[in-house]
């Protein structure tokens, strides 16, 4: 429920039969949550409730589940589960099939196409999305079955600076946390969607946006542009702390959207005047909206459209691209203008 989002309920569902007691609805506990977190999930659920001596034959529509505790397993252990999402997960689903003296195995069957126990799954699922309080669920794993380190036969440079970056400790810089409140803030007040701080960053990592501009953005969300106060620090250019134009300390917001500036105006008028929807109405800039542009999903005015267009509710294609590469191009396009004048 709510995938992807700052207020996901992530539910797993275990369906053995119809009316079965030993039907399960799961609400995961753990502040990761999404699909995949509930379909590893209902797999330990799923051993925890079966005798060891029991065979299991696990039927689900995850290949991602399937693959990474068959193909995958061995090679993701020999590299020491470095990058591997949800690791932790995976290693407690594989020490409880390894704690067992029955077979398990796996078979994929197709999502929605009327299987009986993939609907029941999906509903108990959902039930356990929407309980109030998790259940809990015991990721504690027996020493002798909880591998460590990366097999030396299998290490690389590469592999062994993943997982040195993997372990090290980042203090997060202030500019940084401002800027992602303000981009959740505006998203939350254009679209009405509370994104996670993943999914800001990977909308700004689109085939859209040129690398330049992607590296401009992530520059300015972490607040490195030498710009205000970096310039108390040097002496005799104290002035570039301010703005010629408007006699105000310089920063990122003034700059790109406050400064009164022709060029700066002028440019924002042109992309306002480029947006070709007149009945989508064009977002109020911000900074905030700016940063968000990826994650901001864009509608029709209801009462700017037909019967017709309000019954199909069709979203016009490309248009959340669009709007990202208007409003980002012209944000860069601004900066550089700005440097060009200043330096």
């Amino acid at each position: 429920m709510n995938n992807g989002k700052q207020n996901a309920q992530c539910g797993s569902g275990v369906w053995f039969d119809q009316g079965n007691t030993r039907n399960i609805a799961l609400r995961v506990p753990g502040e990761n949550q999404s699909n995949q977190i509930g379909e590893i999930a209902a797999v330990i659920a799923t051993i925890t409730a079966i005798v060891p001596y029991q065979p299991i034959r696990i039927m689900t529509n995850s290949k991602y589940i399937i693959d990474g505790l068959t193909t995958n397993l061995e090679s993701w252990e020999d590299d020491g589960w470095i990058n591997i999402k949800n690791a932790l997960m995976f290693k407690k689903a594989a020490h409880l099939m390894r704690q067992r003296s029955a077979r398990t195995s796996f078979k994929w069957v197709k999502g929605h196409s009327g299987n009986l126990g993939n609907k029941g799954s999906d509903t108990l699922a959902k039930r356990g999305a929407n309980k109030q309080c998790p259940d809990i669920l015991d990721l504690r794993i027996l020493i002798e079955f909880n591998i460590q380190g990366v097999k030396l036969s299998t290490l690389t440079q590469a592999k062994a600076y993943r997982g040195i970056l993997e372990r090290r400790q980042y203090e997060p810089r202030n500019t940084t946390i401002n800027h992602l409140q303000l981009t959740h803030k505006a998203i939350n007040r254009a679209s009405g969607n509370n994104e996670t701080n993943a999914t800001i960053w990977r909308s700004l990592q689109k085939r859209t946006i040129r690398p330049i501009v992607w590296q401009f953005i992530y520059k300015l969300i972490h607040g490195t542009h030498k710009i205000g106060k970096f310039w108390r620090k040097i002496d005799s250019l104290e002035e570039r702390e301010t703005c010629a134009t408007c006699s105000m300390m310089e920063s990122m917001d003034h700059i790109l959207i406050q400064c009164r500036e022709k060029s700066m105006q002028l440019i924002w008028q042109l992309a306002r005047n480029l947006w070709p929807h007149r009945n989508i109405p064009w977002p109020e800039i911000n900074l905030g909206i700016v940063l968000g542009c990826g994650c901001i999903n864009l509608k029709p005015n209801d009462n700017q459209m037909n019967n017709q267009q309000q019954q199909k509710r069709i979203a016009l294609p490309g248009l959340n691209h669009l709007l990202q590469i208007i409003l980002l191009e012209s944000t860069h396009l601004i900066w550089v203008l700005r440097c060009k004048r200043i330096i």
